[in-house]
């Protein structure tokens, strides 16, 4: 189930409200699982009845999604959420129109800086074949010459919600460097623990979150 997010969602809010009062303007940011979780958040499938969820309905004005897989292909060769993605995909209320008529507007952040292609031409187009190909409508897309992009490991066919306020980015304005899924590699220790230290990659790996690409969502 996805209680343990609900429940670390609610804290968050609660300690914002004790912090910056209940008359504060929100704006959520889900990266990857996150942007789901948040969206089925909002949609109502938590089935909240707290103050801070009622709280949260009358002052959250946008969700932003980063790098957020928001479909669950039924063709698809793998459903990592067992149903739960899909579930939140049948829910009108978790739709963007469903969100923006609760006064919610949606916005979602996909790179397409990474090919995932069958002919991979170095270990990082491998590595994003290998994670689109179990993802995709129809995995034989991976094996098409121009292949399939993404942020390396969600495929932009999964990364835009229908109805939503659609943000492709590519390179990062500073360094111009490819953007990518995330800035650091997750250990073994997170299969225990998803609160562990993940492993940090070089500086130059830009991701959603990097400065030069802030800007552009």
């Amino acid at each position: 189930t996805l209680q343990w997010y609900f429940d670390a969602m609610e804290k968050s809010l609660a300690d914002i409200y004790a912090e910056q009062g209940e008359d504060v303007d929100v704006c959520i940011i889900g990266h990857s699982i996150g942007g789901w979780v948040a969206r089925s958040y909002l949609g109502g499938l938590s089935r909240s009845s707290t103050a801070v969820y009622r709280s949260t309905m009358e002052r959250v004005s946008s969700l932003i999604t980063l790098g957020t897989p928001h479909r669950a292909p039924e063709t698809a060769l793998v459903d990592q959420t067992r149903g739960l993605l899909r579930a939140v995909g049948e829910s009108k209320e978790c739709s963007a129109e469903g969100l923006k008529q609760k006064g919610i507007s949606v916005t979602c952040v996909g790179s397409t800086a990474i090919q995932g292609t069958v002919l991979a031409k170095d270990i990082e187009e491998f590595v994003a074949s290998v994670s689109y190909t179990p993802l995709l409508d129809d995995w034989k897309d991976i094996t098409s010459n121009a292949g399939v992009r993404g942020d390396g490991i969600i495929p932009e066919s999964l990364a835009f919600m229908d109805g939503c306020n659609r943000v492709e980015i590519e390179l990062c304005s500073i360094t111009g460097n490819k953007v990518r899924h995330a800035h650091v590699l997750p250990t073994p220790y997170n299969l225990w623990d998803p609160a562990a230290a993940s492993i940090s990659l070089p500086g130059e790996f830009c991701w959603y979150g990097s400065t030069g690409v802030v800007e552009k969502w």
